[in-house]
């Protein structure tokens, strides 16, 4: 009886192998349905940007009715360009058609060099109620969107967590296009208190995101460290850093190394870092611990490399670092420098490094072993045993010279300069075997 239980199911193991190789060999293509983009610019992030600022004013908690959101096509599509650059290879399209939405995004069979493709096709048509797909291709194969919905629906439940895939489906409850121009009916207020930013980040970063509590455990630690006057509100702020980094060692005995030190450097971006830390990472905190009012010195003079926005990049970039994964903290980075070229002033390269310099911090912490912390911490003597020196590193330039000298994110001088900056990040002394 055991024997001939056995043969069935390896009959049937080798049935399915068979049809998901079947099934493999008819989605596969050869192109890409989508070309390949032009490298972002400053105008494309600047859309993007008001995009998301517009969804995080709607998912306010405090918007307890439904809200409308304007956007028009231009916007999607430079939200779709700069959030397939996180993923590399990914690439995706978003256009109207009359009354409908089409998405199109297509992904490189990994070890093929780009030889072969999946493609997705989707369209979405005005509703006023619930969220449906009218079409949706997978390579060649038409596929049942009611279905394939639900699938989806279940699939985000389970790999986000907090019922992320119920809570975007039902977000909106409205879309009527117009020309090149959509309207959005959002019933959105519970997005920014559930948990579902947690998710989204534990999704990137491949495991759970520790919670508020564990982060205002230590926001708390360094506010009142702040005060008492054992931080100083002038100066350097290396003893921010070797104080945040202790605390996370000592706090990885009862959380693990990983998430004891993603809250530590989430609540020190919060005290410390670039003031639209959370416009990117909003829902990982809880409102009990947002208010300063509550607390008497501030980080604003401290300095990192001399410099004030060195130290806001630093720990940013080694905030979003910790709680998703690198290709999408160095894209906010090169976005950030892009959009700088239009409002504050141009490109600095030295932004990237010490942006970079936040992100190899995460990546060799978080790879290191508990045991192993108290060696990596004693490392740390000055400031140049965590940011490089920004010795010939291109400082502030305009949109034209950026042009004229690099041309865009993708050319090979600038691949040049951020593959140099790299190499100076290596040879400093938290990351020296």
């Amino acid at each position: 009886m055991l024997r001939r239980i056995l043969r069935k199911l390896v009959l049937l193991t080798a049935v399915l192998l068979v049809a998901i190789a079947v099934l493999a060999i008819v989605i596969i293509e050869r192109e890409p349905a989508v070309p390949a983009f032009s490298a972002p610019t400053p105008d494309d992030v600047e859309k993007a940007r008001t995009f998301v600022r517009n969804v995080r004013s709607a998912i306010n908690p405090d918007n307890e009715q439904s809200v409308t959101l304007v956007s028009n096509e231009d916007q999607l599509r430079a939200v779709a360009k700069l959030g397939t650059r996180t993923i590399p290879g990914v690439r995706s399209e978003f256009h109207f058609q009359g009354n409908k939405a089409i998405g199109i995004a297509s992904a490189p069979i990994p070890f093929t060099n780009n030889s072969l493709w999946i493609n997705l096709h989707a369209a979405a048509p005005e509703f006023e109620g619930e969220f449906k797909l009218s079409e949706l291709k997978l390579g060649p194969i038409s596929l049942p969107p009611g279905a394939a919905l639900k699938i989806g629906r279940v699939a985000a439940n389970l790999v986000v967590g907090n019922q992320f895939g119920d809570t975007v489906l039902s977000a909106a409850t409205k879309m009527k296009i117009d020309g090149d121009a959509v309207e959005f009916e959002l019933s959105m207020g519970e997005m920014g208190t559930n948990g579902m930013m947690r998710g989204v980040f534990g999704a990137l970063r491949g495991s759970e995101m520790p919670g508020p509590a564990e982060i205002e455990r230590y926001y708390t630690q360094i506010r009142q460290a702040m005060d008492n006057g054992t931080l100083p509100n002038e100066g350097s702020y290396l003893p921010y850093l070797q104080f945040t980094l202790q605390a996370a060692h000592e706090g990885g005995a009862r959380e693990g190394i990983e998430n004891a030190y993603t809250s530590a450097i989430l609540a020190l971006a919060r005290v410390c870092g670039a003031r639209d830390f959370t416009l990117i990472v909003g829902g990982l905190f809880e409102d009990t611990f947002d208010n300063t009012d509550n607390w008497n010195t501030d980080c604003s003079q401290l300095t990192l490399n001399d410099r004030i926005d060195s130290r806001r990049h630093f720990t940013t970039a080694a905030a979003i670092q910790a709680a998703s994964n690198r290709g999408f903290s160095v894209s906010v980075g090169e976005f950030k420098e892009l959009y700088d070229t239009l409002r504050s002033g141009g490109f600095d390269f030295t932004d990237i490094a010490a942006n970079n310099s936040g992100i190899r911090m995460s990546d060799t912490l978080m790879a290191t072993t508990i045991e192993n912390w108290p060696k990596k911490l004693a490392s740390i003597t000055n400031e140049n045993s965590l940011i490089v020196s920004y010795d010939n590193i291109p400082q502030i330039m305009s949109g034209e010279e950026f042009e004229r000298i690099y041309t865009d994110v993708n050319s090979e001088a600038y691949l040049t300069m951020i593959a140099q900056i790299e190499n100076k990040i290596s040879n400093i002394s938290l990351h020296a075997e």
